[in-house]
């Protein structure tokens, strides 16, 4: 039995080397899609993912202030940005230097809208290896648009280490949602 069954092969394959935390994220919110471009919001049962609840967070695009606001942050991330982010804007989170940059790439997600992937590895000073991962997954509003951003990430280091863990990282993937098949599990 395939571990992800939701996750369509064409993108577990793009993906590349996913951790457990972003392939039980995909595969949940591949599971929601219900036959949509993207799920809804309400579609999304924290329940699936109950392991990895630290690591998510989730961001609403607030069209009055033009910014993303945070509505929910697990406790793994509050610890890499070193303060509690609900209710922050973007803008604070990710600061004025990257937040254009990272902006652009969150309205990308749920404007066109596409998943984003990233991975970054790092040999260690006693040569062990330091990861990271990021998925970014775009879910509608009530107003049937993509409005919310759903995100999950996994750092296997110390997570006060500004200098490695970046708010805008470079060599990410993505996969437009129209490219996604629709997969469902089907019991046996």
């Amino acid at each position: 039995m395939k571990d992800y069954p939701d996750i369509p092969d064409s993108l577990h394959d793009r993906l590349g080397d996913c951790g457990p935390a972003v392939l039980s994220l995909l595969d949940t919110w591949c599971g929601m899609r219900n036959g949509n471009l993207i799920p809804g919001r309400h579609d999304f049962n924290p329940a699936r993912v109950s392991r990895y609840l630290g690591k998510l967070y989730l961001y609403k695009f607030e069209t009055d202030i033009g910014d993303f606001v945070c509505r929910l942050a697990g406790e793994e991330i509050n610890e890499a940005w070193e303060f509690r982010l609900k209710g922050k804007s973007f803008r604070q989170v990710v600061s004025e230097e990257h937040h254009e940059s990272a902006l652009n790439r969150w309205r990308a997600i749920i404007d066109q809208p596409l998943i984003q992937y990233g991975r970054f590895t790092e040999k260690g000073r006693q040569g062990g290896e330091r990861v990271g991962e990021r998925l970014v997954l775009p879910l509608r509003g009530d107003s049937g648009k993509g409005e919310f951003i759903l995100g999950i990430a996994d750092y296997k280091v110390s997570q006060a280490d500004r200098s490695w863990i970046k708010p805008v990282w470079d060599n990410v993937i993505r996969v437009p949602c129209a490219d996604i098949p629709h997969v469902r599990a089907t019991e046996t």
